[in-house]
C-alpha cells in the first residue's frame, strides 16, 4: 500500500468489481484510454482483475482510494513492467467526480516515486491523447518529457488517435528530486 497525504493506493479487489463496471462506463473516462472498451461489462473487470494477478513482479497496479474511505475506489493508477523493452508503462484513469481536485497528480507521484524507489525501475514510459492535455500536464508536472508523436489505437472510440509519448528515466527523476529539495 502507498500512503499520500489525501489517499491510499492499494490493491485492487474482487470487491471494487461493481465500482470499476460502473465508472468505466462512463465515455469520458474510458475515451482517453488504449484499452478501456465501451461499453464495460463485468466480465472486462473480472478479466482486467485476472490480468493483474499475472503481471511482472516488477509492475504495480493500485486502487486509488480515499484515506478517509478506504473500501471506495475512485480510480486506478499502475506502471507495466517490460523485461523485453526494460520499461514499465505508466497508466490511470479516474473517477470524473473526482476530477479537477489533484488527485491524480498526487497518485501519480505517488507510484512514479515507487517505481524508482521501491521498484528501483531505470525507465518509465507513458502517451495521452494530445485532445487531453490535462493528462499531459499531470505527466509533465511529475517531470516526464515529451519522447515523440504517433498514433493508437483507442478501444473505446474505435479508431486510431494522435498521442503524445513521454518518458522519464530514475536519474532524470532523482535530480528533479534533488533540486525540489526532496
Amino acid at each position: 500500500m502507498i500512503e499520500t497525504s489525501r489517499l491510499l493506493l492499494r490493491s485492487l479487489l474482487e470487491s471494487d468489481v461493481e465500482t470499476i463496471v460502473a465508472e468505466l462506463n462512463n465515455y469520458n473516462i474510458a475515451r482517453n484510454t488504449a484499452r478501456i472498451p465501451q461499453p464495460y461489462h463485468k466480465d472486462d473487470a473480472i478479466e482486467f482483475l485476472q490480468f493483474v494477478e499475472i503481471l511482472d513482479s516488477n509492475s504495480k497496479v493500485c486502487a486509488i482510494s480515499p484515506k478517509s474511505n478506504p473500501d471506495k475506489l475512485w480510480g486506478v493508477v499502475s506502471y507495466e513492467f517490460s523485461a523485453q523493452k526494460n520499461d514499465a508503462e505508466l497508466g490511470y484513469w479516474l473517477s470524473q467526480a473526482q476530477w479537477g481536485k489533484g488527485y491524480m497528480s498526487e497518485a501519480v507521484s505517488a507510484i512514479v516515486e515507487h517505481a524508482f524507489t521501491v521498484s528501483a525501475l531505470d525507465k518509465l514510459i507513458a502517451c495521452f491523447h494530445n485532445d487531453n492535455p490535462v493528462s499531459g500536464r499531470i505527466l509533465k508536472n511529475v517531470g516526464f518529457e515529451e519522447v515523440g508523436h504517433c498514433s493508437s489505437f483507442s478501444k473505446a472510440q474505435g479508431k486510431e488517435v494522435a498521442v503524445t509519448n513521454l518518458a522519464l528515466t530514475r536519474a532524470t527523476w532523482f535530480v528533479q528530486q534533488k533540486s525540489r529539495g526532496k
